[in-house]
């Protein structure tokens, strides 16, 4: 198991990298792999957004009950017209929604269990991401969200308060519903187009 992560670590260390800048690979990597996974419940919306850069994009809508757990995380205010104002953005955002905070050691366990190259394809899947500031996370009363995202919150009860991450995906709107392989064609089209440089 030493020697396996030895060698993981190995592979995703480039020239100069130190053994920090590859466990936070690993954990892009992760963070991107809960992402992905969440995208089935995700609702797509009607109107068309841009990355930061410019690019085309449409925005991925994913609905979380805004738990104390949840809220714990942050310095949301009070007054519910003041904390809609607020947001998280990137890796803070799906972190607030419910991604797991993986320690170093389940973190390296991961990366041994999917492999060195598919770790770096899904860290550079999330820069992509980050750089292009594509992940928002706020806080909208239940009557504020999307009628579609409301129903799919629940058992009827309204709670107090709701999360909505936004994921900006490059490309134009499709008549598909996203899931994971769909967030992975889109990230790896786009970021085939960008030059080399700019990876």
């Amino acid at each position: 198991m030493i020697l396996r992560t030895l060698s993981l670590l190995r592979s995703l260390q480039g020239a100069g990298d130190t053994l920090q800048a590859a466990r936070a690979r690993v954990q892009l990597a992760c963070d991107y792999r809960w992402l992905r996974g969440e995208m089935r419940q995700g609702l797509i919306a009607a109107e068309a957004v841009r990355l930061a850069d410019g690019t085309p994009a449409q925005a991925v809508l994913l609905a979380y009950p805004a738990t104390p757990a949840r809220l714990a995380g942050g310095r949301w205010p009070e007054d519910p017209e003041a904390r809609e104002r607020c947001f998280v953005a990137g890796t803070h955002a799906c972190r607030a929604a419910g991604a797991p905070a993986y320690r170093t050691l389940e973190s390296l366990s991961q990366g041994l269990a999917h492999g060195a190259a598919t770790v770096l394809r899904d860290a550079s899947r999330l820069q992509y991401l980050l750089d292009r500031e594509a992940l928002r996370l706020t806080w909208r009363r239940p009557e504020r969200l999307p009628e579609a995202l409301a129903r799919r919150l629940g058992d009827g009860r309204a709670p107090p308060g709701c999360f909505l991450l936004e994921v900006r995906v490059p490309g134009e709107r499709e008549a598909t519903a996203p899931d994971g392989a769909w967030l992975d064609r889109r990230l790896d089209r786009y970021r085939r187009i960008l030059p080399p440089t700019t990876r």
